[in-house]
């Protein structure tokens, strides 16, 4: 089968290949970057969502040269790792532009973190230097004395006891000589961002230049534009174009967002904690053209629906992270009649979206809005080849039929940092994604569920190993599984739980045992209940999904 108006082949095997992807990058991502911040100076780069304040690809520059200079001067090279760990602001972008500038490698966190996965993070990576937004500074600070780590703190606001960013943005003497550290391998390392494995603990993922950058040129090409449409849309347009994200840097699709902004030349808008009443002052006051929301964050907008905030200036909703329903996306649709809805799915180990509707083109979007597609992530993305196969046999599978999506990229990662990845990929290179889908006969393809144990709850992963030691740390807990209910927020943890004989403890008393020991987001908000006995297989693993079907089911 030759699909030639989508540019995707099937071979009489059902592997799936997409055209090859039209641009080769040929810098790396700091000249890129570099490149286009010079080139759209005067244009406005971002804007404070709270404040108001504008920033100009310019001054962004500017304060990233800055940067780069004083960290060269500290003895920072390109052999070294950054954190950044920081909720969004204006000066978020600028040490990740100046690693990059650096050739240095950046690895972020999330402010949100407990000091455990704290510890965990920065002892994998062990950064020479750690910049923070200052309610992390405690944090950090202690997790480097439990570490032993010499690691220089850079607070992003006040402080007296650690360095100020304030004083990387000093002048600097070789400012107007400036250029970026050339980088001749582009499958050097670049990025690391981090994924929970299903053991709980999370890997490094490292993404080179070439991928990350190739990726983001290619993501958006297409040979079929709808220039009907998008004429139709330009009166609706702010300009700049501006896009609303809520993600931190510690996520792929902030770094892409950020990318791709300096790469176009479109805005962000700058928001730091999501509200579901306050984006549609949003929406009023900076009218964005593209929203990046998480399904929890859609639902939340939607429960907070304001009739007399004109919406029309939206574009495109593009829900990130997990799925959505199929009654929330119907809900987008009629609360956002003039916008088009799409999700997609993605994997950081091959630098973001495989499969997805892309907006601009005709084809994509002819079948994007049909009634059957409603559950579609969407159409393979460009050099990216798919196969669908059998979880028991590895058979091929064709059109319609359920198994593991294994999948090649030219722009895989580079490999789990300082972790083994060969149990990633079969004997013949496919990455095995861990995810349940099938494809129709237009090759659209839909998410059923993951094989891996480890499920989402907003976006986050959560490990079910990781909560089943907590409730083994309780005395009378025997055995314990965790499973993931599905919810419109993603998976809901469940605690199951053999208790010890003569053991006298309540459920409850189990879940505020949990809670008191987990981030807000690992709570088992699906409750605790108690079981006989743990089903396993012979081999002494726990048959999770037979668990879970009984739980559905109702028969535990």
């Amino acid at each position: 089968m030759n699909l030639n108006k989508y540019d995707i082949t099937i071979s009489n095997d059902y592997i799936i290949t997409t055209a090859d992807a039209p641009i080769e990058p040929t810098q790396s991502l700091g000249a890129a970057m570099f490149t286009n911040l010079r080139l759209n100076q005067e244009s406005i780069a971002q804007i404070d969502a709270k404040t108001g304040q504008q920033d100009t690809f310019g001054q962004l520059l500017q304060r990233s040269i800055r940067t780069v200079l004083h960290m060269r001067d500290k003895g920072i090279t390109r052999d070294h790792i950054i954190t950044l760990c920081a909720k969004n602001n204006l000066n978020v972008g600028v040490p990740y532009i100046a690693t990059q500038f650096l050739g240095a490698k950046m690895a972020s966190i999330d402010p949100s973190f407990s000091p455990q996965e704290m510890n965990h993070l920065l002892n994998t990576v062990r950064p020479k230097i750690i910049f923070a937004t200052s309610e992390s500074v405690r944090a950090i600070g202690e997790v480097l004395k439990e570490i032993s780590l010499d690691a220089e703190l850079v607070v992003l606001g006040k402080s007296t006891k650690h360095t100020e960013f304030s004083e990387f943005l000093k002048p600097h003497a070789d400012e107007d000589k400036f250029e970026p550290v050339e980088i001749h391998d582009l499958k050097e390392t670049a990025l690391i961002y981090f994924s929970s494995g299903t053991t709980g603990l999370p890997k490094g993922i490292c993404l080179n230049h070439y991928g990350f950058l190739g990726h983001s040129l290619n993501s958006k090409v297409s040979k079929n534009v709808d220039e009907e449409w998008f004429a139709s849309v330009l009166p609706r347009m702010s300009f700049p174009p501006t896009i609303l994200l809520y993600t931190s840097q510690y996520w792929i699709s902030a770094g892409a967002m950020l990318l791709s902004s300096i790469l176009e030349g479109y805005c962000r808008l700058i928001c730091e904690d999501f509200d579901g009443k306050e984006i549609w002052n949003l929406f009023q006051r900076f009218k964005p053209s593209v929203l990046l929301l998480t399904p929890v964050q859609a639902i939340e907008m939607l429960v907070n629906k304001r009739i007399d905030v004109d919406v029309s200036c939206i574009i495109s909703i593009i829900i990130i992270g997990s799925a959505i329903s199929k009654e929330y996306v119907l809900k987008l649709r009629s609360t956002f009649p003039q916008t088009d809805i799409y999700s997609g799915y993605g994997q950081t180990e091959v630098c973001g979206p495989v499969v997805m509707f892309k907006p601009m083109d005709k084809h994509h979007r002819e079948l994007s809005k049909r009634s059957d597609k409603i559950e579609s992530v969407g159409l393979p993305m460009p050099g990216t080849r798919l196969r669908v196969v059998d979880t028991e046999t590895g058979e091929h599978l064709g059109p319609n039929q359920r198994g593991e999506l294994l999948l090649k990229s030219k722009f895989t990662m580079n490999g789990y940092y300082k972790v083994d990845s060969s149990d990633t990929f079969d004997k013949d290179g496919w990455l095995k994604t861990g995810d349940i889908v099938y494809y129709d006969t237009d090759l659209c393809f839909y998410i059923v569920d993951r094989i891996k144990e480890a499920f989402k709850y907003q976006g986050w992963f959560i490990a079910p190993t990781v909560l089943e030691n907590v409730l083994l740390e309780h005395p009378a807990v025997k055995l314990a599984v965790v499973i993931g209910i599905p919810h419109n927020d993603g998976h809901h943890p469940m605690g199951l739980v053999v208790l010890n004989d003569d053991s006298e403890v309540s459920e409850n008393e189990l879940e505020k045992f949990v809670e008191d020991r987990v981030p807000e987001r690992q709570r088992l908000r699906a409750g605790v209940r108690f079981i006989k006995l743990v089903p396993v297989t012979v081999t002494g693993k726990v048959k999770r999904s037979q668990l879970k079907q009984m739980v559905l089911g109702g028969k535990l």
